[in-house]
């Protein structure tokens, strides 16, 4: 990426997000721009632009971090994946504390389910009668 892509950059970063600081002042300003371009010069602006169109569609708050911008490309299937591996790692980490914290059935159930399948039957009809609301 060259000095050009850069400031292009930031305008389009100013557009996704007002909120984003871009320096009024031209020395600071040059000074942003060749911060930015010591971090993003091996990165094609084609890579940069399209992380930042994928950071808004997923309506993230904040813009992006410079090395969000950075990151190569991932096919929509990679970052499907991506999100599904995710979610199962809260998933499963929220099972262990589920396991952790989990009690049993009562004893009363306990023992009507013991019973031999026709007694079963209906010791459950009767408990479903007594609590019919």
């Amino acid at each position: 990426m060259n000095r050009a892509e850069v400031t292009q950059l930031l305008k389009k970063i100013k557009g996704k997000y007002p909120g984003f600081q871009i320096p009024n002042d031209l020395q600071s300003l040059q000074t942003m721009v060749d911060e930015w371009l010591e971090d993003l010069e091996s990165t094609p602006f084609e890579v940069a632009a399209e992380n930042l169109r994928r950071h808004s569609d997923r309506a993230e708050q904040w813009p992006p971090s410079i090395g969000g911008l950075k990151q190569p490309l991932q096919t929509e299937e990679e970052l499907y994946h991506e999100s599904m591996k995710r979610s199962a790692q809260e998933f499963l980490a929220k099972r262990e504390e589920w396991l952790k914290t989990s009690v049993g059935p009562p004893e009363h159930i306990r023992a009507m389910m013991s019973l031999p399948h026709e007694q079963r039957l209906e010791a459950i009809r009767a408990y479903a009668a007594r609590n019919e609301r």
